[in-house]
């Protein structure tokens, strides 16, 4: 595969000093040919600040989009449009790329049946909450995840945070759905699972690796615990609708609703039980 067949993705929404650094990395390993599409959402001053930074790399590869309607879905979307490359890279603006890693994305298309790529992923704060490396949704809609390993092997689903798809793959499976608001959350599974419906392998390359700093402000970020809990409901719920059907509704319900009450002793705050519990109805519905 030629190198310069890779456009790379960049959704921003107030992170500027992330997204610079984070668009210094990808230029560092760019290949000559490569699309660079920063789709940025932030208020005017962060946007600004970008610009400059972009200005200063002066690299006529890189793209800045602003984008005036917020949502992590159509900011990618906005990106594949923007772009025409056949393999698609998306980063979080949070991201530090360590060495060899878009390198390795492209590696991995050299087999035709690869429809999309996941990277190892050295988090700054989440763990891995199971031993070998997976990333699936489990029975009751809970993810089960660890994307450290050191070993290429084939994969669930995909993360955002550090993923690619071939462009043929994207457009028969169809758009990002703005269906998954808010944070987003299961924006990726949901793309990766209609990608592998289409008939694509999904692959874990460890040598696609990048660091997550997980910045507390900016980004998907909505606001309380709650807030992002409640997406996080919903967001399954439409999932699990979606891609498993009426017989994962009572699994799920259980599971979520042992995780409500859990949050709701943790957070000294009853009511979120049932606030919690209305998201979950009102994805499942929407779906």
């Amino acid at each position: 595969m030629s190198v310069t067949e890779l456009a790379v993705v960049i959704a921003t929404l107030n992170r500027p000093a992330a997204v610079v650094e984070a668009i210094v990395d990808v230029v560092e390993q760019a290949p000559l040919e490569i699309e660079i599409a920063v789709v940025d959402q932030s208020d005017d001053s962060a946007f600004d600040t970008v610009s400059v930074g972009i200005e200063a790399i002066a690299d006529a590869r890189i793209r800045h989009i602003r984008r005036e309607v917020r949502g992590l879905v159509g900011a990618r979307n906005a990106g594949i449009a923007a772009t025409t490359a056949p393999i698609v890279l998306f980063l979080d603006d949070d991201v530090r790329l360590l060495t060899g890693c878009i390198a390795a994305h492209l590696r991995a298309y050299e087999d035709p049946t690869v429809g999309g790529v996941v990277g190892r992923i050295e988090e700054r704060i989440l763990r891995p909450n199971v031993a070998t490396t997976q990333n699936r949704l489990d029975l009751g809609g809970r993810i089960r995840t660890n994307l450290t390993g050191r070993r290429a092997q084939p994969i669930q689903t995909l993360k955002g945070a550090n993923m690619s798809f071939r462009r043929s793959a994207l457009l028969q499976a169809g758009p990002f759905d703005p269906g998954y608001e808010g944070t987003a959350f299961l924006e990726d599974a949901d793309m990766s699972t209609r990608v592998a419906a289409c008939g694509w392998s999904l692959r874990f390359e460890p040598d696609a690796a990048l660091r997550h700093l997980s910045l507390p402000a900016g980004g998907v970020r909505v606001g309380s615990a709650l807030d992002t809990e409640r997406w996080r409901f919903h967001n399954t719920a439409y999932f699990v609708r979606r891609h498993r059907g009426r017989r994962a509704l009572m699994p799920m319900v259980a599971t979520f609703s042992a995780i409500a009450i859990r949050r709701s002793l943790t957070w000294g705050t009853p009511a979120a039980v049932p606030l919690l519990m209305a998201s979950l109805a009102r994805g499942w519905r929407r779906a």
